[in-house]
């Protein structure tokens, strides 16, 4: 009595509320799709800013490399007629006029032939007599008032500085431009760069590229620019750019990139207002939003399954719970508006009605359509086992156990279900395992705890596939053999271990018992490589020992023998290898 009482007890402990369960995963399903969206919403925020900002600095890094190719060009040409070119030096030696105009010429010639074989140098100027004369050779770009804006430019340089070597950004034309003079007493030879060359060829509207020099910034691109071709003033003021650091700066509401020339004091930069625009776009605007939609959704789903679902089951329960405690006539009080649910009421009231006349009869019809239905099912299940299951059925109802019974044909029906598995060769080791168990339980309804199983197994194991009934075949010889041991409490002990070796892997499944072992005639024939059925002995085993074959031809083995009981050996490889 005791032992049954802690028996009922343990049970007890184990019983659920289904409402709360439904409630529960409702609520798991709910926050764990919602933090996988949120994560997943984070995830791709975080490469498309990744994304964005390696582009943004590929792109300044590009624009820079242009620019200090363009000035190093500037920088060659204009040093070297400086330095090297006769017609220059001898424009500083108070030449004769006709003298003059030959250097003059001559130059005008050179400049002309390295504007045209120089790509970057957007134009070259000369200026003599004092700086008050001038000539320059451009490229077709420069339009007519960007010349003379920037002869005027040179000269204004020229005359205001004392500096052998002369450099500044110039805005002119609505473009900008850096410019280059070297100068002794009386002449000096220059030219300028497009700023605005090398920008990115697909620019962002919001943004303003440009150079920054002492302490200025000179815009070479926005949107308003490329509308209107009238000159930008300079917006960032020398305190805001004295503060800025290569790479990403947030400064005053702006997002700034610079990059600095490593051969001029010179920075490009892109201008960007700071926005929410710059961290996300527009797909992630409407994940947000379905995100969004996604919460009001599941509360709606959560309302629901607690009004319509998870009330209707608890009020069902109850209904369940009378009719435990021997009230069969019941009423269902809670609303419903769920056909499904509908039916399995009406379906209740149906079968409460009628359980009586008709509870033995059913149960008797239902096996002897599982045994019609499956002709493999008589391999193997054992008519003993079978009339005992009918036996023990008959009993409990007759005897009005009636959760006995329902926990009885609930275990039968698993393992029936299972047996009737044709068109699947190959389950899990764990689904094997669990329709062992199954039997057991079975057992030890018929035979009064008389059974016991222990299983181990690796976690690797589990999810391997083995061919079906192969742990159960053994786990039924263990029971069958065992049935003269008078008195003793039957043991089965059940090891699936994953083996690594350096020809594959294997599953190595071992089922020993505590009985009298099997037949000395049954154990000769199974151990044979190629065993046939002798006289009714051994079909499952032999069954199992053919269908093994098939599958991994002699890649598998078997070994079996008595030890204190039987014992039965399988190393099946981890794949089957099917024969024609």
């Amino acid at each position: 009595m005791e032992m049954e009482q802690d028996k009922s007890g343990k049970a007890k402990e184990r019983m659920f509320s289904l409402k709360r369960q439904i409630v529960r995963a409702v609520w798991f399903f709910i926050v764990v799709v919602a933090l996988l969206l949120v994560v997943f919403l984070i995830s791709m925020i975080g490469s498309y800013q990744r994304k964005l900002n390696e582009k943004r600095t590929e792109a300044m890094t590009s624009y820079a490399e242009t620019l200090e190719e363009d000035f190093a060009e500037l920088r060659d040409v204009t040093g070297e007629i400086f330095t090297k070119n006769s017609a220059f030096d001898g424009l500083t030696i108070y030449p004769s006029p006709a003298e003059k105009w030959n250097h003059v010429y001559n130059l005008m010639n050179a400049l002309h032939v390295q504007v045209k074989s120089n790509k970057g140098i957007a134009g070259l100027f000369l200026f003599y007599n004092s700086f008050e004369q001038g000539q320059f050779a451009v490229n077709e770009a420069m339009s007519f008032r960007a010349q003379e804006e920037l002869k005027k430019a040179g000269k204004t340089a020229l005359i205001n500085n004392d500096k052998i070597y002369i450099s500044f950004p110039f805005t002119a034309d609505g473009d900008a431009w850096y410019n280059v003079y070297m100068k002794n007493s009386s002449a000096a030879i220059g030219g300028c760069i497009r700023l605005s060359k090398g920008l990115p060829d697909v620019k962002e509207e919001t943004g303003v590229y440009g150079v920054i020099s002492e302490g200025q910034f000179y815009p070479t691109w926005s949107e308003e620019s490329k509308q209107n071709k009238s000159a930008l003033e300079p917006f960032l003021n020398s305190e805001t750019i004295n503060r800025l650091q290569p790479g990403e700066n947030h400064v005053d509401g702006k997002v700034i990139y610079l990059h600095q020339l490593s051969s001029a004091d010179l920075a490009v930069a892109e201008v960007l207002p700071e926005s929410i625009w710059l961290y996300i776009n527009k797909i992630h605007v409407l994940l947000m939003l379905l995100i969004v939609l996604y919460i009001l959704a599941a509360f709606r789903l959560q309302k629901f399954v607690y009004k319509e679902l998870s009330t209707p089951l608890e009020d069902m329960t109850r209904a369940l719970q009378s009719i435990h405690a021997g009230v069969w006539e019941v009423s269902f009080s809670a609303p419903n508006r769920i056909y499904e649910i509908e039916d399995v009421r009406q379906s209740v009231k149906t079968l409460l009605a009628e359980i009586e006349q008709y509870k033995i009869r059913f149960y008797e019809e239902e096996l002897e359509k599982a045994k019609i239905h499956r002709q493999y099912l008589q391999l193997q299940l054992t008519p003993h086992f079978y009339t005992n299951c009918l036996k023990n059925a008959y009993y409990m109802l007759a005897l009005k156990e009636y959760d006995n019974a329902e926990i009885f044909l609930k275990r039968l029906s698993v393992h029936l279900r299972y047996l009737l598995q044709q068109d699947r060769g190959f389950v899990p080791v764990k689904e094997e395992l669990d329709f062992v168990r199954n039997y057991v339980d079975l057992q030890k309804l018929m035979t009064q705890n008389s059974l016991s199983c222990k299983i181990a197994a690796d976690e690797e194991a589990l999810d391997k596939e083995i061919p079906i009934l192969t742990i159960q075949t053994f786990v039924e010889n263990s029971v069958k053999y065992a049935r003269d041991a008078k008195g003793s409490k039957l043991n089965v002990d059940i090891s699936v271990k994953y083996r690594k070796t350096e020809e594959g892997n294997y599953l190595d499944i071992t089922v020993r018992d505590n009985g009298m072992g099997y037949p000395q005639e049954l154990l000769d024939l199974i151990n044979e490589p190629y065993p046939q059925e002798k006289e009714g002995l051994g079909i499952g085993v032999i069954n199992l020992q053919g269908r093994i074959r098939v599958f991994y031809a002699d890649r598998a083995s078997w070994y079996f023998e008595n030890q204190n009981g039987a014992v039965s050996e399988l190393i099946l490889p981890e794949k089957a290898e099917e024969q024609k």
